[in-house]
């Protein structure tokens, strides 16, 4: 029977689960019970699992709710996760949906935090206005095109993620992301000519 000092100091002669491991390793180590590596997960993706879940609902404070409910799933998921280089697409697939539920409970209107413009200065303000004006772009896109989007710029991921998460043609994700573009660049040009 062994010790729980042996125990202890074979679990401290594991080699730490650092952003070295690729993130299906680092799953792996997360069912094996290494909290570690499921930190590791955390830390190399938080970010912008945040910045996708910020854009998708226009507001930070649930997009910050979103993501830390996703990170929650993906611990309660780990030991059913399958890996083959799909980590990303997987946990995208997983905020997507939050977000969609989200949309769901609020029909199309968006939750924004309110802003305090008191005493911003004008780049502040302007800032700001170009972020709503970005927003607004992004909610009249059709949901496709939004969420191809959302995808490339504020998940970072490449054409063949995408297309693996949407289950398309790589092909496909490319037309969504280039056509959504487009229309983002019209809105925006319309906002800025006040028509």
């Amino acid at each position: 029977m062994r010790s729980r000092g042996s125990a202890a100091l074979q679990r401290a002669s594991l080699p730490p689960a650092d952003d070295l491991r690729d993130d299906d390793e680092l799953m792996q180590l997360s069912a094996a019970g290494r909290a570690d590596a499921y930190e590791a997960l955390v830390r190399r993706h938080q970010a912008r699992v945040r910045a996708y879940c910020t854009r998708w609902c226009g507001s930070a404070a649930l997009g910050d709710e979103l993501a830390q409910e996703c990170f929650v799933e993906l611990w309660r998921r780990r030991k059913s996760y399958v890996g083959q280089g799909r980590f990303k697409p997987y946990l995208f697939h997983m905020a997507a949906n939050r977000c969609k539920n989200l949309q769901r409970a609020v029909g199309r209107e968006r939750a924004f935090v309110a802003v305090e413009e008191e005493r911003e200065a004008p780049s502040e303000r302007w800032l700001h206005e170009r972020r709503e004006g970005l927003q607004r772009g992004l909610d009249r896109l059709p949901e496709q095109q939004r969420e191809a989007v959302l995808l490339r710029y504020s998940a970072e991921l490449d054409y063949a993620e995408i297309a693996s998460l949407l289950g398309t043609p790589e092909a496909t994700a490319r037309s969504r992301v280039f056509l959504g573009l487009s229309k983002l660049r019209k809105h925006l040009h319309r906002e800025k000519q006040g028509t």
